[in-house]
């Protein structure tokens, strides 16, 4: 068999078993004797070598751990074509002699597989299986899901297991003993949407495809190399070319998918909590509107899961949704995965159809669920198997009561606490189903609501897992402490980031935190800055409760006299921005970039851009430098090549509406470090020079329908209208919405504007001409090429901007303004 095997390993023209897989943009060789993989681009420069260590440390050559230790890959005994793959099984130092076998295939254009399996091997020999790859001087490690320890985690140690959290370290104890053994990790790196994915800034990423707890080494044991290791007898990974961080993201989200478009506008406006009961919450939601104060979204929390807390209630939640509506709010409720042993008949009816997750001994596993260790406050809970259809459809009927009562969208929470004991319908055991839980959790969710055919019904997660992307409409995460730094504000902000590197867009976190446990509290301040990060998040939604010990009474909110002006500030912002954020979202499902990007996804030969994890891009033309510290009034930030634009200074809300103005704009030359004023009520923010930002008008309340009979305006009122600040410079383009399209071309003495899918809608223009590389005093403007009565635009000599309004009656629609032909500059 051998000899075959060698024999085939001769065969000419036959590359792959010569030991070289082609994937277009990436390409595999192997070195036979001793082994070794290499990973190159197609000009042949290495992207990718893996480590030579045969040691039995934990970093080394493609090996697998034993009792005795790990046993590493030596040489290639044999190897075959298959295909366009190669096949091969490889002699090790395990001194029993066990082989791993080898394929390396190409997966598509730039994407290569690699699966090793010690074979003949079970569990009880084998622990796991891992390899380890060199590391460059200067390389950074992003991506691995949500993490809110860091943004780079070279030098650690990245755990990849779902669970809850994190939590502080001091807090750990208390929590482990309400949260269950399967979903509690004691680790900064704990969190509830992990994803065993590498993004280095060097140009290239890795992801395991095992579903089983994995672990990366990032030069924690040896600065020179780093390594992945899977729980189990295999390991299975794709490695994605670039040769850009943005070109690797966007292969990884072609093969793990995307968020889908989303459901409904609303998913961009602000979002709030009103409390107590429905009188009381309808009331709140008045008071936003009375002060004009934009919120889109009421989030109300009737738990119809666990334990059917609507029961006999149903005239009350409809009720609810149909005074929220009125006033132009979509309304969200509330649903876990898990069913308490005393909602009956729900949780009996489930047991016995078998569409529980069970034991070995076809039980339904049980365990406690609860917000705190009370014991009127834990419940005996089991959970929905959503590996079996039955399970799915089930589950689909209880969000239907929600639906039926007029609910839009739940939190959809947890997803954590698969037991490694347990068994699923599909056969799967607890060690594999714990991860991938909350993938077929969530995709229950989404082919529910998109069998509704509503304009929309959507759950917000925060649990995840690879795969997981196509059924995320929204995420958010988790319940975060009221504190400033770890877990806290500046957790957010890496929050934001990892998720934005590892292909999720759609993502915020709770505004004002969760957990006000021991002496964190949430102050006015931090409050405050949160606000002004949701403002620029991929959701904006605010967190009126939490859990507080010892309790806090005093917990700010939005409506609090001296934070409601922020509010108003911000949630104006955030609504006006719906055609620019949309427009990125647009971009997102066709590229993998995120609403929020890491500065290495934008600038990735920019060495101080990539370092950088305390500011972002918000779409591709705002920077955003959100306040992360106590007592700070002033920021300091990296600004990236380009010119910049300081929202502060020349762009300010008018008192009056909270529309946005445009002043004498200065521009900032970039690729330099420079400090802002920041005070309380201000968000370091930024404009590209060149940019045009497309808007709503000012008066926009809700970006949800409502019948507008309290004066509401809607989206739907302003559908018509577009408004456009311009910052020209050079030529540049934009886009509005799904697919509207903005080109600025500056030329000598004259700049246009092209505008394509804004027909019948009326523009209203505010333009700086202080921004052009050539800046000039206009003297005539033109409109689709007839020019424009004086009386139709103004030029305000002092701040340079040129401000007009016009219908756009075609297609395309071209604007020029030009200070030739009518007197020179």
């Amino acid at each position: 068999m051998v000899a075959g095997w060698l024999c085939l390993l001769a065969l000419p023209g036959a590359a792959a078993a010569q030991g070289r897989v082609d994937a277009g943009a990436l390409r595999a060789e192997v070195q036979a004797d001793p082994w070794r993989v290499t990973f190159a681009d197609p000009g042949g420069a290495t992207v990718l070598a893996e480590a030579p260590g045969r040691g039995r440390g934990d970093t080394g050559a493609l090996g697998f751990r034993t009792a005795a230790g790990w046993a590493r890959a030596t040489r290639v005994l044999a190897a075959r074509a298959e295909g366009g793959a190669y096949v091969a099984s490889v002699a090790t130092t395990d001194p029993a002699g066990r082989r791993l076998d080898v394929r390396i295939a190409p997966a598509g254009d730039g994407v290569i597989t690699l699966q090793a399996a010690v074979a003949g091997a079970t569990a009880a020999d084998v622990s796991a299986v891992a390899m380890a790859f060199e590391a460059r001087p200067g390389e950074r490690y992003l991506g691995f899901g949500e993490r809110s320890n860091a943004v780079d985690q070279r030098g650690g140690t990245v755990e990849n297991r779902v669970a809850d959290g994190p939590y502080q370290p001091e807090e750990r104890p208390g929590i482990a003993a309400i949260v269950p053994p399967a979903g509690f990790s004691d680790r900064d790196d704990a969190t509830y949407f992990p994803m065993p994915w590498l993004l280095s800034t060097a140009g290239y990423g890795v992801l395991v495809d095992n579903d089983e707890t994995s672990r990366h080494r990032l030069g924690s044991d040896d600065a020179g190399a780093w390594s992945v290791e899977a729980d189990g007898t295999a390991l299975r990974l794709r490695v994605f070319a670039g040769p850009a961080p943005a070109d690797v993201l966007r292969r990884l989200t072609e093969h793990t998918g995307r968020q889908p478009p989303p459901g409904a506008p609303w998913f961009f406006g602000p979002w709030f909590q009103p409390r107590g009961d429905v009188g009381r919450q309808v009331a709140e939601a008045r008071a936003l509107r009375a002060a004009d104060a934009p919120a889109s979204v009421a989030q109300t929390y009737t738990h119809y899961l666990p334990c059917g807390a609507q029961r006999g209630q149903q005239e009350r939640e409809r009720r609810r949704t149909r005074e929220l509506h009125a006033a132009g709010f979509a309304v969200t409720t509330y649903f876990n995965p898990m069913i308490c042993t005393g909602y009956a008949p729900v949780y009996d009816r489930a047991a016995s159809a078998g569409l529980l997750t069970r034991d070995a001994a076809g039980r339904p596993v049980t365990y406690r669920y609860g917000a705190s260790a009370d014991a009127d406050d834990q419940f005996l809970v089991g959970q929905v198997d959503f590996s079996v259809p039955a399970g799915r459809a089930f589950y689909g009927e209880l969000l239907g009561e929600a639906v039926a009562d007029g609910y839009d969208g739940w939190m959809e929470d947890f997803g954590e606490y698969t037991p490694p004991d347990s068994r699923s319908g599909d056969g799967s055991t607890g060690a594999t189903m714990h991860n991938r839980y909350p993938v077929l959790y969530h995709r229950a969710s989404a082919e529910f609501a998109l069998a509704r055919r509503r304009p929309a019904a959507a759950g917000f997660i925060r649990s995840g897992w690879t795969g997981v992307h196509p059924y995320a409409q929204l995420v958010w995460g988790g319940d975060p402490s009221t504190d400033w730094g770890f877990d806290g504000l500046a957790s957010a902000v890496r929050q934001g980031l990892t998720m934005g590197l590892s292909g999720i867009s759609r993502w915020g976190s709770d505004v004002g935190g969760f957990f006000a446990l021991g002496p964190r509290r949430l102050t006015p301040e931090l409050l405050v800055r949160w606000i002004e990060l949701g403002a620029v998040s991929g959701i904006m939604r605010t967190q009126a409760n939490g859990v507080a010990l010892p309790p806090q009474a005093d917990r700010p909110q939005i409506a609090d006299p001296a934070i409601l002006p922020v509010w108003r500030r911000y949630a104006k912002l955030r609504t006006q921005l719906y055609p620019y954020l949309r427009a990125a979202d647009a971009e997102y499902r066709r590229t993998g970039l995120p609403l929020m990007r890491h500065m290495a996804l934008v600038h990735p030969g920019d060495a101080t851009a990539r370092e950088r994890d305390d500011q972002f891009f918000v779409g591709p033309d705002l920077l955003a430098a959100p306040v992360l510290h106590p007592g700070e009034r002033e920021r300091r930030l990296y600004l990236p090549p380009g010119r910049w634009v300081p929202f502060e200074a020349s762009i300010r809300p008018d008192g009056r509406d909270g529309g946005l103005k445009l002043g004498r704009a200065e521009p900032l030359r970039g690729e330099r470090e420079v400090t802002l004023p920041a005070p309380l009520e201000s968000l370091p923010l930024l404009v590209r020079a060149g940019s045009v930002l497309p808007l709503l008008p000012a008066d926009v309340d809700t970006l949800a329908d409502g019948d507008g009979g309290d004066g509401t305006v809607s989206l739907a009122d302003r559908a018509r209208t577009l408004r456009l600040l311009a910052l020209p410079r050079g030529r540049t383009m934009a886009r509005f919405g799904e697919r509207g399209r903005i080109d600025s071309i500056e030329r000598r003495w004259r700049w246009r504007l092209k505008l394509q899918g804004a027909a019948r809608r009326r523009i209203g223009l505010a333009a700086s001409l202080r921004t052009l590389d050539r800046p000039f005093r206009p003297c005539a403007v033109r409109l689709d090429g007839r020019r424009l009565r004086r009386a139709a635009w103004r030029y305000d000599r002092r701040t340079g901007v040129l401000r007009t309004s016009f219908r756009a009656r075609r297609r395309v629609a071209r604007l020029v303004v030009t200070a030739r032909r009518c007197g020179g500059r």
